[in-house]
């Protein structure tokens, strides 16, 4: 199962999305920002328990030969990097946010006039 990728490396995030989202399980999210599985683990399931992500959108259960694995995908992994407290979590926290306040550039092509615009 392709699951998408997302690494944080010289203060720089390099996300490779799957079908417009990643599924990352709670070692790889502990990875990730660099902190215990636990402190992703309680804060997962705090968000859940608050209702403000819906387990149901954002978990997915992958069964396999040793059992089931529980994956999380992107909405989850943003919640939680402004939950902990890391350099990894600060950095992505930055990027999101970097992200969503530049301009989107809009390319579209004409098939009359067959050249990009934006």
């Amino acid at each position: 199962m392709e699951r998408g990728k997302i690494r944080i490396e010289n203060n720089t995030v390099h996300i490779e999305l799957h079908q417009g989202t990643i599924w990352l399980t709670q070692h790889q999210i502990a990875d990730l920002f660099g902190v215990f599985v636990a402190a992703v683990n309680s804060n997962i399931r705090a968000i859940l328990k608050s209702e403000v992500l819906d387990m149901d959108k954002v978990c997915r259960n992958l069964n396999h030969e040793n059992g089931i694995t529980v994956l999380y995908n992107l909405e989850m992994i943003t919640a939680l990097a402004f939950r902990v407290k890391s350099e990894n979590a600060e950095i992505f926290r930055h990027w999101i946010i970097t992200k969503r306040s530049q301009p989107t550039m809009l390319l579209w092509h004409n098939p009359d006039m067959r050249i990009l615009m934006n």
